[in-house]
């Protein structure tokens, strides 16, 4: 029994119920750390090869996405309510979801563990490029019936010391944190006090001493043990279900996922005077228009802006296709990935065929165009619900400014 063994597996306890409703936090824009700043600290083993346990975690499923149809209603589950069902995997996935809000603020990446045994960690964030070879955090999920206790705690605590003192990770990770729904009383008082942490910790050890040295090896053990006694417990944490939440609401994630309401469009902002290089391609199929129909050159939009129908036209444009830009970055920061560009193919499919219809004019095609997007019905749901007319015409403009042959344009030659 000299040589470690891999550590025991420890299956999560059914689903609780009947959890209390949680206070109403409005979503922000943007997610903020849940810990203030520690000083990075200095390796506490040696620098033998490490294994990789680690890759990429998958984006969070779809599932609900903000555009799906909407959920409200008087019969609609708060936030704790809905956790209050999930299975570990869904939890374990809000627990991503969660940690990829918190990873624009602090983290330079965000991995789950591979192989049949995660060595202590569910979810893992570094502070820097090199992992967990320099400072990271820990995240232990944990989705119980009942409040997470000492007794639950404490083997996932020895199994993150003994992947330390066995050379699993090179350095501890600065923080770990147990995220469960409900954290008992006595943990969270113990989590406060790290010395009496440690005291009852090594208690425990020693309670169990026979279980774990057969579990994890004599030899291991030991070293473990020794590891223990002079790690700081400082790092062990347990955020409440209140704080999950509420940094949750300012991530993209949580409007999809609990059907919430967006949170409100920012105001427009002051339309820049000066052509910008990233509206390029769409403004020159605008100017072939002004051209073709007002014989603007199309090498010199000054000759548009100065034609009072023109002037105008260009004007109001822009002026959407700046308003679709913002709606944009709105979608980049309060829905999951991918749903802006979902809410781009829809209307794509529906004014593409309007587009390749036979037109006398490139200007009577961009009017036809953008009145079928004005009127396009759209199924009810959170995105579509808060476009605003402007953004139609935005949409179709940003549709142009893609250099992809089949996107939309204005004038035809030769047709």
């Amino acid at each position: 029994m000299g040589g470690a063994k891999e550590p025991p597996r420890y299956q999560a306890d059914p689903l609780f119920t009947d959890l209390p409703q949680p206070s109403h936090r409005a979503p922000g824009y943007y997610a903020e750390p849940l810990f203030t700043e520690l000083p990075h600290q200095a390796d506490q083993t040696s620098t033998g090869a490490v294994e990789a346990p680690f890759h990429e975690l998958p984006k969070p499923s779809p599932g609900a996405t903000a555009l799906s149809p909407v959920a409200f209603g008087p019969h609609s589950l708060t936030p704790k309510q809905y956790i209050a069902t999930y299975s570990p995997e869904q939890w374990e996935e809000f627990v991503l979801e969660w940690v990829l809000g918190l990873k624009k603020e602090n983290y330079v990446g965000v991995v789950g563990l591979g192989g049949a045994y995660d060595h202590g960690a569910d979810v893992a964030a570094f502070l820097t490029r090199r992992k967990t070879d320099g400072p990271w955090h820990c995240y232990q999920c944990k989705h119980y019936k009942s409040p997470l206790r000492p007794a639950t705690a404490y083997p996932e605590m020895f199994k993150i010391i003994w992947a330390v003192a066995e050379k699993k990770y090179r350095v501890f990770p600065e923080r770990y944190c147990f995220v469960a729904p409900m954290i008992g009383t006595t943990l969270e008082q113990l989590l406060v006090k790290p010395e009496k942490l440690r005291e009852e910790f090594l208690l425990w050890v020693t309670k169990h001493t026979n279980r774990l040295a057969d579990d994890y090896g004599k030899d291991a053990f030991r070293r473990t043990l020794a590891l223990a006694r002079r790690t700081d417990f400082s790092r062990f944490e347990a955020p409440t279900l209140e704080q999950i939440l509420e940094q949750h609401a300012k991530s993209r994630y949580h409007v999809a996922r609990f059907s919430t309401p967006l949170p409100p469009r920012p105001p427009k902002v002051p339309l820049p005077a000066e052509l910008a290089a990233h509206e390029s391609l769409y403004v020159q199929k605008l100017l072939a228009v002004y051209e073709e129909k007002f014989g603007c050159l199309r090498t010199r939009p000054e000759q548009a802006q100065a034609h009072p129908t023109a002037k105008g036209n260009l004007q109001r444009q822009r002026e959407a296709f700046y308003r679709a830009e913002q709606l944009r970055t709105f979608c980049r920061d309060s829905v999951p990935p991918g749903t802006f560009a979902t809410l781009q193919q829809a209307f794509y499919s529906g004014v593409k065929e309007v587009e390749e219809d036979d037109f006398e004019t490139g200007w009577e095609r961009l009017k036809a165009v953008l009145a079928a997007a004005r009127d396009m019905q759209l199924a009810r749901n959170q995105l579509f619900d808060t476009v605003e007319p402007e953004d139609r015409h935005g949409i179709c403009h940003q549709l142009a400014n893609d250099d992809d042959e089949d996107q939309l344009t204005w004038v035809r030659k030769g047709v």
